[in-house]
């Protein structure tokens, strides 16, 4: 009886560290992806600070660029075995001084992050379309930029 106690106590603290192992699987993975998503999210973040701001239209393009490179890097992460529920929060706003040229800092980290990424062949060009919308968001927001938005 004691001996069937201690083998089933083992096999249970195998099992226990198994699972943990597989539970946290944000240190195991290439942390590209996550980061560009946290990246990204905190750039929408900041372009969304302001809704009172003229340029809604051009604004609302750049938002709806930056949502497409978030689903694009989501499935390429998702196709490479990668829990995206384990990429870093946004950082949210830290300041209201200059927003956009903030969203352009965090969109050019997430575009550095995201080429960085492994583009397997069964992502079938994912990372490639989150590449082109974070360019084209770039170029929306660059307008914004040159409006004299903020």
């Amino acid at each position: 009886m004691l001996k069937t106690k201690r083998l089933f106590a083992g096999i249970s603290g195998l099992a226990l560290s198994a699972f943990m192992a597989v539970a946290s699987p944000a240190r195991a993975q290439e942390p590209h992806y996550l980061h560009a998503l946290s990246d990204l999210r905190t750039a929408r973040d900041y372009i969304q600070f302001d809704k009172h701001a003229p340029g809604g239209d051009v604004r609302h393009h750049a938002i709806d660029e930056i949502n497409k490179a978030i689903d694009e890097i989501k499935h390429a992460a998702w196709d490479d075995g990668k829990n995206t529920q384990f990429a870093p929060p946004a950082q949210g706003v830290t300041t209201g001084w200059a927003p956009l040229h903030q969203a352009e800092s965090w969109m050019q980290r997430a575009k550095g992050d995201v080429e960085q990424g492994i583009d397997t062949p069964q992502n079938m060009g994912l990372r490639d379309r989150a590449i082109q919308h974070i360019t084209e968001a770039q170029r929306h927001l660059h307008h914004l930029i040159e409006m004299g938005i903020q």
